[in-house]
């Protein structure tokens, strides 16, 4: 495939900065001449440089894929035109024929597939810009899920990083609005997370032990003896995904139930267990037929430092009840710089990010009236997870904020955690 050529990919970005960097400099420019530019033009030459990296990304797939998914998630560093844009996008990809990876498949098991399974699904259940998933059947009668990651990844991968960092310079360069370096920090820690299979298994291990007493979810058990570099074998969840409300109502359950058993299990895994599932999209969400909630893809779990659940319910709960100086101490504690953040604005950041607020206001104008210029690294995946967990409440009971009011619940427990 051509797109997997280091110098298409060179061109390709090329040709994309060649299309979105003279509309910036033309404004820079121009206030550097002392003509003063509208918010309404900046946010057109946004809107435009948004949908050239969602082109880029559909085209090259790969890291762009990922870097455009996490910067649609992040309000406190990019503008707004590029959040709309991009805070939708997905990585849905053809899929690869199964012949042309059978190869790389029986190098990971040590053995052909035949030997394996009993059945093996040629067309993939789900694709995307790292890997494709197939449905099989083992010789125990166990059907499992076998997630092959594609061949050229790696190989492509180092040159989409380098391409970012160097295209993060030149922003950096040429203008100071937007400090995209924390960013490209975030892009290239979660990328290596996803593209580290023997660090998914591990994930996807230590959840299930920790989870393996919560009757609200399921965690799929992971056949470690057929697992691989760039394989992984872990038992199939025959659930219905989340936003499918039609098919799970169905079924039996209710949407407030279903979307209790989201916000308790999220809210224990942050605040109580300080190790969680860090992607809640739809897609990796299931409701199976006894109504647990099934957790798919365990490349970006987390796991907090001490104490750091202890002072995001502590920052939290002291917003809410309005004690400006314990929350700003919270805030203090988890890295952002409290000397820059109004303690008004401060309540108003955590009711949004906890869906709790009936401001209108957007989370990325909130944060710069706060002068918020950066969130603090391990802060920012919970902050990614919680305005996931938000949209799927929307999405689920618009206005309710069913999920929201369980995650509160466990506010309480985390703070009273000490930090040993």
């Amino acid at each position: 495939m051509i797109r997997n050529y280091r110098l298409f990919r060179a061109l390709r970005v090329l040709l994309a900065l060649g299309r979105i960097f003279p509309r910036y400099l033309f404004l820079i420019w121009a206030e550097h001449l002392g003509f003063s530019n509208s918010q309404s033009r900046w946010d057109r030459v946004h809107l435009s440089a948004a949908q050239e990296i969602r082109r880029l990304a559909n085209s090259l797939a790969g890291g762009f894929v990922k870097a455009a998914q996490i910067a649609g998630a992040r309000a406190d560093v990019l503008p707004a035109p590029f959040i709309d844009e991009l805070s939708e996008f997905h990585d849905d990809v053809t899929p690869r024929p199964f012949l042309t990876l059978k190869k790389q498949v029986e190098g990971d098991l040590g053995q052909s597939i035949e030997d394996v399974f009993c059945s093996f699904e040629m067309d993939p259940i789900g694709a995307a810009s790292l890997a494709q998933v197939h449905r099989a059947q083992l010789h125990n009668g166990a059907w499992v899920a076998v997630k092959i990651q594609y061949p050229e990844i790696r190989t492509v991968m180092p040159l989409d990083l380098s391409s970012i960092r160097g295209v993060a310079k030149i922003i950096h360069v040429i203008q100071r609005r937007v400090d995209v370096r924390s960013l490209v920090v975030e892009v290239t820690r979660f990328i290596e997370m996803e593209l580290d299979f023997f660090l998914e298994v591990r994930s996807t291990q230590r959840l299930g032990k920790i989870l393996s007493k919560d009757k609200n979810c399921q965690v799929p058990h992971v056949y470690e003896e057929f697992c691989g570099d760039r394989l992984i074998v872990l038992e199939f969840l025959d659930g219905i995904q989340i936003t499918h409300s039609q098919k799970w109502r169905a079924a039996g359950h209710t949407v407030s139930d279903i979307a209790r058993r989201v916000g308790d299990l999220y809210g224990a895994m942050i605040f109580e267990y300080g190790f969680f599932h860090g992607d809640p999209h739809p897609g990796n969400l299931l409701v199976m037929p006894d109504g647990r909630i099934g957790l798919l893809d365990f490349g970006l779990c987390k796991e907090l430092p001490k104490g750091f659940a202890r002072n995001v319910a502590e920052m939290f709960i002291s917003a809410m009840i309005g004690d400006a100086d314990a929350s700003l101490e919270a805030a203090q504690a988890l890295g952002f710089d409290a000397t820059a953040i109004r303690a008004d604005h401060l309540r108003s950041l955590v009711l949004m990010m906890i869906g709790d607020s009936d401001n209108d206001q957007r989370l990325i104008e909130l944060l710069g009236e706060s002068h918020v210029r950066k969130v603090p690294e391990d802060f920012a995946l919970v902050l990614r997870t919680l305005v996931l967990l938000n949209g799927l409440s929307h999405q689920l009971a618009p206005g309710r904020r069913l999920v929201q009011a369980e995650l509160i619940q466990h506010l309480a427990i985390g703070a009273s955690q000490s930090d040993e």
